[in-house]
């Protein structure tokens, strides 16, 4: 019978009879002599592992600041581009590499690198005699970096310690798995920890992740697009790319049409407005509707207006099969107060096609006929087919959950096939027609085309700065040579620039004379002038030859569609 000692040793620790049988027998050891000792040295160590339980508790609860960040959470794209430029990640062992900070949707981070890659290479003007040598080297270096990009480094899971402005902190990155699905998102998290019960400098690390987010778009215009970042995910809006603004005066429209649009938002953004809307009981909404055929700006002028405000731009297409009523109601209530929500071609989407007139005589209904040509050739949407329906539609743009604070602009190149509860007072606002460009439109567009521009000119440094630094090599012949040569080429296209800049005014008038007013949209022409980008006395003498072709391009497609008709 074991003594109650060796019992209670046995439950502490398994196998203690068998062992200390097998010390007294071959090492001679009772180790029951040491019982005591043994009971003890067992006790403390399971002590010591519940009191340091209890003490990292303690210090994690009250002694210790913590900052969660979710996956879902647009800081989460802040820190990781901060953190996986900050020089201590180069000396992590534990670490996630890509080619992204953050790759489950976050859009592409090579438009920075590329903006600085060209700034500090540039190729001479085209005609110049280095022309062919300086391109080819431009592009290897290209080519390489296209195949060689930047690896961004990012913490693994588990936790890492950094120090910060004299301070220790620790990041733990932390994913959390789910038994409904293999890809669901929002399950990771980020924790960032501080001693002491003052977060502060955990506040500052992420307004400086968030300066630098937000340094590296700088004034360029943010697209987002209401998508799914994988399948049998839900809708939501992602990031897709960041572009340089287009100047308002790029697009092709009359000018007090786009004096009155930009007015009409920015007096819609003033915070006056916000204040009389909701005094009245208005919705405080604003919708637009950018209707003309194809290529003659509408998009355009949408993505200009974005730039000019600084708002982002949210794309939206209701021709997907995937999105539904309830993703669409999401989507819109993920909207920021601000921004600007463009659906484009509209005409195209089956639910916002014209589905008649319906009167009410005495306690009937009539519902006059639907005319043949206005409904698409798949005819209405069937709601078992998935999609949103007009309904649906209506009650995100204007209904009594409907966001307030964003602008709606929705672009159509048919117009009166839009069903008239989608364009009355209230949805759309304003209306702005695009046409063929007029003679004043050629002139402009041929202005900003030819135009000298800032960035246009290669970028030269001065003399001095690009003279050796070494003294027995300033004295060089042939680098002194080749500076007079350098110095003869800027001036010679210095003054071909200047003298062609001075007759452009003429040239338009010019170029706008031999183009037939109100036939061609500002993109087909915009088209032939990119094909003569630097000369434009050649886009002027071949501007007839081109208006005969495509008409008779126009033509043969007219026939074409009737014959298949």
């Amino acid at each position: 019978m074991a003594s109650p000692e060796v019992a209670m040793l046995e439950a502490l620790v398994p196998g203690y009879a068998f062992f200390s049988r097998f010390v007294l027998s071959y090492l001679h050891i009772d180790l029951g002599a040491y019982l005591q000792h043994l009971m003890l040295l067992a006790l403390f160590g399971v002590s010591v592992k519940y009191v340091t339980k209890y003490v990292s508790d303690f210090v994690m609860e009250y002694l210790v600041s913590t900052a969660e960040i979710r996956l879902d959470d647009e800081i989460f794209n802040y820190f990781m581009y901060w953190i996986s430029r900050q020089p201590h990640m180069k000396q992590t062992n534990r670490f996630v590499v890509g080619l992204k900070s953050n790759g489950y949707w976050s859009d592409s981070e090579d438009s920075d690198d590329e903006d600085n890659f060209d700034a500090d290479y540039e190729v001479d003007e085209p005609g110049s005699s280095s022309t062919a040598d300086s391109f080819d080297d431009y592009w290897a270096k290209v080519i390489r970096r296209d195949k060689y990009k930047p690896l961004r480094i990012t913490p693994a899971e588990g936790r890492h310690y950094i120090w910060y402005q004299g301070r220790p902190l620790v990041i733990q990155r932390r994913y959390e798995s789910s038994s409904a699905s293999r890809y669901v998102l929002h399950n990771e998290r980020l924790y960032i920890s501080c001693l002491g019960r003052d977060p502060s400098i955990i506040r500052s690390v992420l307004n400086e992740a968030q300066n630098a987010y937000v340094q590296r778009d700088g004034v360029r215009t943010i697209i987002h697009r209401g998508m799914r970042p994988y399948s049998g995910a839900s809708y939501q809006w992602c990031r897709c790319m960041a572009r340089s603004p287009r100047p308002m005066s790029t697009v092709v429209l009359d000018q007090t049409q786009k004096d009155a649009f930009i007015k009409d938002v920015k007096e819609y953004l003033h915070p006056r407005t916000r204040r009389w809307y909701s005094n009245r009981g208005i919705p405080y909404r604003r919708g637009y509707l950018l209707h003309g055929p194809p290529g003659t700006g509408k998009t355009s002028l949408c993505f200009a207006a974005a730039g000019l405000l600084g708002l982002k731009l949210y794309l939206l297409n209701l021709n997907s099969k995937a999105l539904d009523e309830d993703g669409l109601s999401t989507l819109f209530s993920e909207l920021p107060k601000r921004c600007i929500v463009l659906l484009e071609d509209v005409d195209t989407a089956g639910i916002t096609q014209t589905r008649g007139k319906t009167i009410v005589e005495g306690s009937a209904l009539t519902s006059f006929p639907v005319e043949e040509d206005a409904l698409d050739e798949k005819g209405p949407q069937d709601p078992q087919t998935g999609g949103v329906t007009l309904s649906g539609l209506l009650n995100v743009i204007d209904g009594v959950a409907a966001s307030e604070g964003r602008i709606l602009v929705m672009t159509s190149n048919h117009p009166e096939k839009l069903d008239a509860a989608l364009v009355r007072p209230g949805r759309v606002d304003m209306t702005i027609a695009f046409g063929y460009t007029s003679e004043a439109a050629i002139e402009e567009l041929f202005t900003s085309i030819y135009m000298t521009m800032d960035g246009d000119l290669p970028r030269k440094a001065p003399a001095s700065s690009r003279a050796p630094t070494e003294e027995k090599e300033a004295h060089d012949p042939t680098l002194d040579r080749h500076r007079e040569q350098d110095a003869k080429m800027e001036m010679a296209l210095h003054d071909r620039i200047q003298t062609v800049q001075s007759r452009i005014p003429d040239l338009a008038k010019e170029f706008a004379a031999s183009i037939p007013k109100h036939e061609f949209t500002a993109a087909e022409i915009q088209g032939y002038l990119l094909n003569h980008k630097t000369t434009p006395e050649e886009a002027i003498k071949g501007a007839d030859e081109w208006v005969r072709e495509t008409r008779a391009k126009k033509r043969a497609r007219e026939e074409t569609q009737q014959n298949n008709a």
